[in-house]
């Protein structure tokens, strides 16, 4: 894995941001430009090629487009698929290094805080777990540029404070990675089968127990040592992050959405939503829908 280092986060300019809604038969050409470009997936699956490296671009992966250098689609896309993009400049063109460097840097705090005081340390491509908070960070964006009262300052700050939060959770995730492996595998499956089972309304911290032969008293202990957070709060967490797609990208009613999430009822999904969003699913549908769409 190559990392990008870029200094001089302070000086970063942001110089424009979207959401492409690409159809089936699209293919991205070659380009050669003078920003560099951060690509967050979304929905379906698009292949970028920079100069040898090439990016498979899908829900939960993002990658980093260098200033300078060629980058093109490697075929046309089979399906609908959507991806958000930010174009921005730096004081002096970012750095590649090798992953080696780039875990010396992340493991030893007096490093970290030496060359990140004022820089991103990101890998040139990555699949998160979860992408649902920058996304939702990226819908606030494209929402809030539509106010007049927006101000070029704002843009500037809240895309500064998107990539930060970016850097924050993939440095979360390296250091996760090597902690121990054996609790470490334990999560991953718990995590595994949160996934496999988050839409149905029968799936509990018991039934998980059970199905890893664990109290479920000492599995929640041990989830929630390394994740800080319960069990049936991580469940309920996945559940709501589960909806939101559904509220932005579908038509399809509250009740349906809640019960698609895996919620026993109507008045659950709507307590819990309003409990972690401080808005009712309609007035986040609302929200979230009302955002400049480009399909640049």
């Amino acid at each position: 894995m190559e990392f990008v280092f870029i200094p001089n986060l302070s000086e970063l300019q942001a110089e424009n941001c979207g959401i492409a809604i690409l159809s089936p038969g699209w293919i991205h050409r070659k380009r050669n430009i003078s920003t560099s470009v951060f690509i967050l997936g979304h929905q379906g699956k698009v292949e970028i090629q920079e100069e040898s490296e090439v990016f498979c671009i899908k829900p939960s992966s993002f990658c980093l487009l260098s200033e300078g250098r060629n980058h093109w689609g490697t075929e046309q896309i089979k399906e609908k698929a959507r991806y958000y993009w930010i174009h921005f400049k730096t004081i002096g063109i970012p750095q590649f290094i090798s992953e080696k460097e780039a875990l010396t840097i992340i493991n030893n705090k007096e490093i970290a805080k030496s060359r990140l005081s004022d820089a991103l340390l990101l890998p040139r491509y990555m699949n998160m777990i979860n992408t649902n908070m920058i996304r939702e960070q990226f819908h606030a964006l494209l929402y809030e540029q539509e106010n007049s009262s927006f101000t070029k300052e704002k843009y500037q700050a809240t895309v500064k404070l998107m990539l930060i939060s970016l850097n924050e959770m993939v440095i979360d995730i390296i250091n996760n990675s090597q902690k121990n492996e054996d609790n470490k595998s334990l999560v991953n499956k718990i995590i595994q089968l949160v996934y496999e089972n988050l839409t149905s309304p029968d799936f509990s911290v018991k039934t998980l127990a059970d199905s890893l032969c664990y109290n479920p008293d000492y599995l929640n202990r041990h989830f929630k040592s390394l994740m800080k957070r319960s069990l049936i709060e991580y469940i309920i967490d996945k559940r709501i992050e589960h909806s939101l797609v559904a509220l932005i990208d579908s038509d399809k009613t509250i009740s349906t959405i809640a019960e698609d999430s895996g919620f026993s009822s109507y008045r659950d999904f709507i307590h819990q939503f309003k409990l972690r969003k401080d808005m009712t699913p309609s007035n986040y549908r609302n929200y979230h829908r009302m955002i400049h769409i480009t399909n640049n």
